[in-house]
């Protein structure tokens, strides 16, 4: 079976901390953005800001991992104008899709 066939294994994984600098800035940044973003999932505000400080956090922390690795990358502006200030991480030339998934609840946790 060809390597983009196999399922990931927990091997596959690493575990980077989420520590309390990086849910400052993505607060910092959830602050900063919430006017410009758009709510695309509905729900209320707190809910949204949560999403929104999850997600850079995770931006945050996989750059951090990358620099410790010494692993190269470029960080390269957005272009959708409903995001001004988030930024996107480049590994050789290509744009690394970032998706997190807040679990928060848990009856989310399998």
């Amino acid at each position: 079976i060809p390597k983009s066939l196999t399922m990931i294994s927990p091997s596959d994984l690493i575990h980077i901390p989420y520590t309390r600098d990086l849910i400052e800035d993505g607060i910092a940044y959830a602050v900063r953005s919430l006017l410009y973003t758009y709510n695309r999932t509905g729900g209320n505000p707190y809910d949204r800001l949560r999403r929104i400080v999850a997600s850079v956090a995770v931006e945050l922390a996989f750059r951090r991992y990358l620099s410790e690795q010494n692993i190269p990358f470029e960080v390269k502006g957005a272009t959708p104008f409903t995001e001004p200030e988030r930024y996107d991480v480049s590994l050789g030339g290509r744009r690394c899709e970032l998706r997190s998934f807040l679990i928060s609840y848990r009856e989310q946790i399998a």
